[in-house]
């Protein structure tokens, strides 16, 4: 979930000219309203209770106009020369905070000028002195707090703003408490503001009652709170808040209502920029759920100039969301390399989560399984890659690919030991809660293989006896059909159809993976047919998974041609992905030294996936037959996009051999 507190008191300030006799308990808030044009004349006047030099009050200005370059410079000149000056020290703060996202720094300068202003005025200043600098130095240094993580302080700061000044902030408490994991007294808080009669409050108050149900675990209380928060900006007639809007998309994936779920992260993403936040990585990952290869792709060319828009400060705000976003799709799309290279950042520079809900543990175990799954795939491809190569060159490719499954198995122990108490480990099968974090559902049976049958099947069943949701059954059965797999139990078979029957039809690249896993139920059964239209189906939503599953395909290879159509025929027998035993699937291959094509042929005939090669001017027999072989693997193994629904010209204006696209641009997005 998305707080949307600090957005709200943004330093964007209009500060009325109220009358010398406005006493201490009307202390205005900051307001998130643009600021006018102001005349060049005015920047010397300050309301009463906001006296301070022409010097300070210009470097105010330019911050409240957004010029945080010029607040910044002037604000230092201002301390350098009278280092007493809390309004200098509050206007660096503040350009810390938005300009640079020092957030550290930031509250260096705010502490400095809030003492500095109590030694002069004390903690509960009169009328007559400049209180209004006092509130906004308490509020800034509060949020401030927050977004370092230490939500004590700021709570603190909050309570002394309440103490001295009215109205009271008491929803602004909710966000913290919940992140303390003190849900009881967050939901207080958040109720006590909603009965102000303040709008702000209750808006507050309902954004953060969304997050405390959803953290606490109550999924149908927040799906109902999410939308309480949503439907009241929209009854406010206002703008709806992109906050809002994602954060009851995501409850209504809790709930398993995806169809809703992709209508409104539309919605957030036509709204207005979200600080914390991006509908565009919500609709990739959902895609990706679903097997809209394509559509994931739009949208994650839109992540990073949506990110792009944000003040400074708020950018690093989810960039991990993004990483997991655009590291899965990689994974799915078999691009290894490209995935280790998001991945590898994910695991070592976290989130600043101050305003996110999630459990910082659990996005450490999908990035760690995530990257687990691109050594895998990178293992497997270098594999297949090879099998046209020279005897010494596959024996130098199998050490090679060795190392590859050690760093995967590394990744598989850090992912685990990220959830290693018991909570955690059964709360990551409980798919769309705050305790699964952001677990895409088809990378949850990778959990179960590292860590095993027995451990795996104990905490998925102490996340079903908990898990009331209806729909939420099918995904227990998926998951505890893998584990009964691998340890060989009758009832595998028996689960996984149960599962494949009850899924949401939307979740398809889990019902892939549940056929695929059928597919070798089945086998172990003798029941060879039914087994191989499993797999056919799953290779039709996502291809893939063979190769990530480290699966072996039974084929019948056959061949016309000259030697080179036979040398093919060799090279894909010795493929890890298939197992020429004369039944199954159909290789059909048509070679000769100019070119050739090579289609793989389901049980149902239908013609799955063709790699094509032709040869150039002087090219050898030998390059035709590892053109052939590769082009074969590619697109037997890697999910098909229709290029005029992605716009693969968008990106690069070519598209490379078949399939492989050149998504370089989405990691130059993600490096800025």
């Amino acid at each position: 979930m998305k707080s949307r507190l600090r957005q709200m008191l943004v330093c964007v300030l209009v500060l009325s000219h109220a009358g010398t006799d406005v006493p201490l308990a009307s202390a205005e808030a900051p307001v998130p309203i643009p600021i006018p044009e102001i005349a060049a004349d005015s920047l010397l006047e300050a309301p009463p209770g906001f006296e301070a030099t022409p010097q300070e009050l210009e470097a105010f200005w330019a911050l409240a106009g957004e010029r945080l370059i010029r607040a910044r410079e002037l604000a230092t000149k201002i301390v350098q020369k009278h280092p007493d000056s809390y309004v200098g020290h509050f206007v660096l703060g503040e350009a810390e905070h938005d300009a640079e996202a020092n957030f550290p720094r930031a509250v260096f300068h705010l502490e400095r000028a809030l003492a500095l202003f109590e030694s002069k005025h004390g903690g509960e200043p009169d009328p007559t002195a400049p209180w209004r600098w006092h509130t906004r130095i308490l509020l800034s240094l509060a949020f401030a707090y927050g977004d370092i993580e230490e939500h004590e302080k700021k709570l603190a700061l909050i309570a002394r703003y309440n103490e001295v000044y009215d109205p009271d902030r008491l929803a602004d408490r909710a966000w913290p408490l919940m992140k303390l994991r003190k849900f009881r007294e967050a939901r207080a808080a958040a109720v006590e503001g909603m009965k102000t009669e303040d709008p702000r409050q209750r808006e507050i108050a309902l954004n953060a009652l969304c997050a405390v149900e959803f953290e606490a675990g109550n999924d149908l209380a927040s799906y109902e709170a999410c939308k309480r928060a949503m439907d009241n900006a929209k009854n406010l007639g206002a703008d709806l808040d992109p906050a809002d809007l994602m954060n009851f998309a995501e409850a209504s994936r809790s709930v398993f209502k995806l169809d809703e779920a992709e209508r409104i992260d539309r919605e957030a993403s036509e709204a207005s920029v979200a600080w914390y936040g991006n509908p565009w990585s919500e609709l990739a990952e959902l895609y990706l759920r679903e097997a809209r290869f394509g559509e994931a792709l739009s949208a994650l060319k839109e992540i990073p100039e949506y990110r792009s828009q944000r003040p400074p400060h708020v950018r690093e705000s989810d960039r991990n969301e993004n990483r997991r976003a655009l590291s899965a799709f990689f994974v799915v799309m078999g691009r290894p390399h490209d995935a280790l290279r998001i991945t590898g950042k994910a695991l070592v520079a976290p989130d600043r989560r101050g305003h996110n809900s999630r459990d910082p543990a659990q996005d450490l175990s999908v990035a760690a399984l995530l990257d687990r799954s691109a050594h895998i795939l990178s293992a497997e491809r270098a594999l297949e890659n090879a099998v046209a190569e020279p005897w010494y060159a596959r024996l130098l490719v199998r050490v090679e690919s060795w190392w590859e499954r050690v760093l995967a198995w590394m990744s598989g122990r850090r992912a685990v030991r990220a959830i290693g108490d018991e909570q955690r480990l059964s709360g990551s099968f409980r798919i769309g809660t705050a305790k699964a974090a952001v677990m895409p559902p088809f990378l949850a049976g990778d959990l179960v293989r590292v860590l095993g049958s027995g451990p795996a099947r104990a905490a998925i069943a102490k996340a079903r006896s908990t898990d009331k949701r209806p729909k939420a059954q099918a995904y227990y059965d998926a998951f505890e059909g893998e584990a009964a797999l691998l340890a060989g139990d009758d009832g595998a078979l028996r689960l996984l159809a149960r599962a494949e029957r009850d899924l949401p039809d939307a979740e398809q690249l889990l019902r892939a993976r549940v056929l695929a896993l059928s597919f070798e139920a089945k086998r172990a059964r003798g029941d060879d047919r039914g087994a191989m239209l499993d797999l056919e189906r799953a290779m039709q939503i996502d291809p893939g998974l063979v190769r990530r599953l480290r699966m072996t395909v039974p084929v019948r290879i056959t061949y016309s041609g000259n030697e080179v159509a036979s040398d093919v025929r060799d090279a894909l027998a010795r493929s890890p992905r298939f197992d020429d035993d004369g039944t199954g699937f159909v290789i059909q291959i048509k070679a000769d030294r100019s070119g050739g094509e090579a289609c793989l042929r389901g049980t149902s005939g239908a013609v799955l996936a063709c790699g094509r090669a032709s040869a150039k001017a002087n090219e050898s027999a030998a390059i035709v037959v590892d053109k052939l072989v590769d082009d074969f693997h590619q697109r037997a193994f890697m999910p098909g996009i229709d290029l005029s629904q992605s716009d693969a010209s968008s990106l690069d204006g070519s598209n490379l051999r078949g399939n492989e696209q050149d998504l370089s641009p989405l990691l130059e997005g993600e490096m800025e």
